[in-house]
């Protein structure tokens, strides 16, 4: 019986709070690196990832989980929006290059994207 795989209802969040684990592991080094222009960014971002991993904590242990699906959507969504801003050459003015490298946004967008995924699967099976 220690043995049986979890239902797939309560597996899933297990491996989206894994997955932010590693976005953060990956991310926040590279904030730490940002210029002192573009800290307040660097902040934002950081608390942005440990705002979504904060809900999928939350997520495993709560009962009614529709409302914290919601609201680490926005944050997902809130991260994605932050990430393409540190990447922007064009936010960052013509002297100064985006603190993220096109590599570093690329592979920051496939966390963000494999999370999306592993939360779209998770909303469709609560609404099932």
């Amino acid at each position: 019986m220690q043995n049986e795989r979890p239902k797939e209802g309560t597996y899933e969040p297990f491996r989206l709070k894994e997955k932010i684990g590693e976005m953060i592991k990956y991310g926040r080094p590279l904030t730490k690196n940002f210029p002192r222009k573009d800290r307040d960014l660097a902040d934002d971002m950081r608390l942005s990832m440990l705002r979504m991993y904060h809900l999928a904590v939350e997520l495993e242990k709560k009962y009614y989980r529709k409302t914290t699906t919601q609201e680490l959507d926005v944050e997902l969504d809130w991260l994605r929006h932050l990430v393409r801003l540190a990447a922007d050459r064009e936010a960052c003015g013509a002297k100064y290059a985006p603190p993220l490298s096109e590599h570093q946004y690329q592979v920051w967008s496939r966390y963000n994207n494999e999370i999306g995924n592993l939360l779209g699967k998770y909303i469709q099976s609560l609404q099932r």
